[in-house]
């Protein structure tokens, strides 16, 4: 079997990556110009075919789906992105993709799209716009498809969001500051239970018999304060967590939008006054994937040093709706 992936150099792409010529599977994996040392193996390791492209180069992807089985389309511009940069690569870069799928693909070429829970959130951002008008493009596409959408993604080696999460909740002194009750659940996820149901699709005997939605996500959601004192827990962080009232919160908002934009706080506020729980079944049912819970994951994520080490990649990271230690 040929898989292709874009986003491979991307934290669920190294991890996929790897998990499948673990497997024996051929990969090919689609790499902008000069990023070949960032793949997660040799570029000359066994079985692994990397074609060098661009999203937003259409011609670039000529022959990038020639003889593949499925493609995991992971690659994504993040809302750290200029909203020009979102639409290029999110959903611009998707159109490209079936273009090429149409031109070069065999028959049986089946599309899966990792988009994220976010999508069927009620809370406006342009990122979540655009990941919204990706899984329609790939489903008006008239390509065979699938569509998986994990919730918070943590594990190692993501310096974006967990390293830094670690690090608040490990420090041995100060406060971490929640701006609402902390009541709202959310439903974080372990980087290889994601990976691991993307693949038990692969070999999924209804896999293309009809198009389907999973969504993955733990096996239930949590309240954030419990989220942050598990991890707190796991870090062995001597911090205090702090709760704000929201609508303490929303005063302070007022007071500042009459100065300045607030909107993206305004937003952030909103997404933390909803419940984030998940209908897995489709998954464990169809699939047969059972996820870990976070109580468990967060554990082993936690061993080691290598979250408290500071990286280039970590000046963008999003605090988990906090104001992080103080």
């Amino acid at each position: 079997m040929r898989i292709a992936i874009t986003g491979a150099t991307g934290f669920i792409g190294r991890y996929l990556v790897r998990r499948l010529l673990s497997d024996g599977e051929t990969v090919r994996v689609l790499c902008r110009p000069g990023r070949q040392d960032a793949l997660p193996v040799a570029p000359d390791a066994a079985g692994l075919e990397v074609h060098v492209g661009d999203l937003t180069d259409p011609q670039s992807l000529e022959g990038f789906l020639t003889d593949v089985d499925y493609m995991v389309h992971l690659a994504s511009a993040h809302d750290h992105f200029e909203e020009s940069h979102m639409q290029a690569v999110n959903v611009v870069g998707t159109e490209n993709l079936v273009a090429e799928a149409r031109r070069n693909a065999p028959p049986h070429f089946m599309l899966v799209v990792v988009s994220s829970a976010v999508i069927g959130v009620p809370v406006y951002s342009y990122y979540r716009d655009s990941k919204r008008v990706q899984e329609k493009i790939v489903r008006g596409s008239g390509i065979k498809w699938a569509s998986f959408r994990p919730t918070l993604v943590y594990g190692r080696e993501d310096f974006r969001h967990t390293a830094p999460l670690l690090r608040k909740c490990g420090a041995q002194t100060g406060n971490y500051w929640i701006y609402h009750e902390g009541v709202s659940k959310i439903n974080p996820v372990h980087i290889e239970d994601v990976v691991d149901a993307i693949v038990r699709f692969f070999t999924y005997e209804k896999a293309h018999e009809d198009f389907r939605v999973f969504e993955i996500a733990g096996p239930e959601g949590i309240p954030f304060n419990d989220f942050i004192d598990l991890t707190i827990r796991a870090t062995g962080g001597k911090v205090k967590r702090r709760n704000i009232p929201r609508r303490w919160v929303q005063r302070a908002l007022f007071v500042k939008g009459l100065f300045r934009d607030v909107t993206k706080e305004r937003r952030g506020a909103g997404y933390f006054s909803l419940h984030h729980d998940h209908d897995i079944t489709p998954a464990r049912e169809e699939l047969g994937w059972n996820p870990r819970p976070f109580s468990e994951g967060i554990v082993e994520v936690a061993q080691g040093d290598w979250w408290r080490q500071e990286t280039p990649s970590t000046g963008q990271a999003k605090s988990f709706g906090s104001g992080g230690v103080g």
